[in-house]
């Protein structure tokens, strides 16, 4: 390593979704305990994150259908985006810690 920080897409990915969960864990709990909790922030994230895309997807698709109300359709999109967030932010943790461990293998030699 040269001393600079360079981030990769997935590092990038990663670090936003690190700090949307930090902070998220910070508004909720107010006592930041210090440790290795990079991969809990980051799961929270993306469950936050997608969440978030969830419910509006699911708010847009309800007024389209016109059989569910635009709330239950808010409400269960928010829930399977919270869902399917959990795994993206799990997937993005360990494709960023995966590509990590390799460049640090390869620059040791």
């Amino acid at each position: 390593m040269t001393g600079k920080l360079t981030l990769g897409f997935w590092g990038l990915v990663d670090l936003s979704l690190r700090w949307i969960g930090k902070g998220a864990s910070w508004f909720l709990i107010k006592k930041p305990r210090r440790g290795k909790e990079n991969a809990a922030y980051a799961i929270v994230g993306g469950a936050l994150v997608c969440a978030v895309f969830g419910g509006i997807t699911g708010f847009a698709l309800s007024d389209l259908s016109r059989d569910i109300a635009t709330i239950d359709g808010a409400i269960l999109g928010g829930m399977l985006g919270a869902c399917a967030g959990i795994f993206f932010g799990t997937l993005v943790e360990a494709v960023d810690d995966t590509i990590n461990n390799l460049l640090r293998s390869l620059s040791s030699k």
